[in-house]
């Protein structure tokens, strides 16, 4: 009966999504990056995938807003999960939510005789029953500007298809896409200049669009939201520098800090995370002094010391004027993902 309920709930999100779908396209099979999850429900031999979202937190999920839209909390408690792994089905763990946090003024995409207007506010986090077993990602907070940020290289990460077309979501698969422009709320990328011709498609609503900074790490600067109904022109995804306090205002509530490495527990955990709102003792170089090295070896490190600290902004400066493209390619928009 559950199972027939599920299939009753999601047909109705296929109808309304039917003007566009959302998977990787032209991308990769991607055997990392366990922070990116499938949100969906997987009730006996019935796994379904509807979305994709990023941990931010051992209990947070970021997703977008219209990945929770028309259904009620209760629905999405009582049925919802999130499952761990590269292919949906044969996941390493399935958590339960408990609850849903939809941003109070997203709206959905309006679809027109002359084109489409992308979604607002189109962000919401899933919280999980249990600390998820994979170390969540950091989140952007440094305001984007162009022309600094032009054509930064970014990877897309979803379980959605890989063409309109196509049945073969459930699959995590990573793109190479580049940031071509930042308009409104979003994070725009055509095709036409992506590695590939690489994008997102539908199933891959409410990942991870991410940076990754010179040490390694991995940030998410977008969550995917919207793209053309072909999945061959142009996507855009949610800028999470616009949505900061919101975000942390779901921290708090959760965990009781607007601290994420309190929150996530990395302060002293062997791993340097620079972007700390206090200096991460993971960060601080080993006081060195070497008129005294020889007479005390055991002398404690400087507690001044800079270390690896700071905000992590990029070079962040001027404004941006749109390209004369983008108007046009906005006319091709069929929608965002949700199935």
């Amino acid at each position: 009966m559950r199972v027939l309920l599920l299939i009753a709930l999601l047909l109705p999100a296929a109808a309304q999504a039917e003007t566009a779908q959302y998977p990787i396209v032209n991308g990769n099979e991607e055997p990392e990056h366990d922070h990116a999850v499938a949100l969906g429900a997987a009730l006996g031999p019935f796994t379904f995938s509807a979305c994709t979202g990023a941990m931010i937190t051992p209990r947070l999920v970021l997703t977008a807003g219209h990945c929770g839209a028309g259904y009620t909390l209760e629905q999405v408690v009582g049925l919802g999960a999130a499952m761990f792994g590269p292919v949906v089905g044969d996941h390493f763990a399935q958590i339960s939510f408990v609850d849903m946090v939809q941003h109070a003024d997203y709206t959905e995409i309006q679809n027109g005789p002359f084109g489409s207007i992308p979604p607002a506010n189109d962000i919401s986090v899933l919280e999980l029953a249990e600390d998820a077993p994979v170390r969540p990602l950091w989140f952007n907070r440094d305001t984007l500007n162009m022309p600094d940020h032009f054509e930064t290289e970014l990877l897309s990460v979803g379980y959605g298809i890989t063409g309109p077309a196509n049945d073969d979501g459930g699959t995590r698969r990573s793109a190479v896409v580049t940031l071509d422009a930042l308009q409104e709320q979003f994070i725009y990328s055509q095709n036409a200049t992506n590695p590939n011709e690489g994008n997102i498609c539908s199933g891959d609503s409410g990942g991870p669009q991410m940076w990754q900074a010179d040490d390694g790490q991995w940030v998410i600067w977008g969550v995917h939201s919207w793209g053309d109904q072909n999945c061959a022109q142009v996507s855009g995804s949610t800028r999470t520098d616009l949505f900061v306090d919101w975000i942390l205002d779901r921290v708090e509530e959760t965990h009781g800090t607007r601290d994420v490495c309190e929150a996530n527990r990395w302060y002293g955990d062997e791993v340097c995370d620079p972007w700390c709102d206090d200096i991460d003792p993971d960060c601080e170089e080993p006081a060195d002094d070497d008129d005294s090295a020889d007479d005390d070896d055991s002398a404690p490190a400087d507690d001044d010391d800079d270390g690896l600290g700071g905000s992590g902004c990029q070079d962040c400066a001027s404004s941006f004027a749109p390209t004369p493209a983008l108007p046009a390619l906005l006319l091709l928009l069929g929608i965002r993902r949700r199935r």
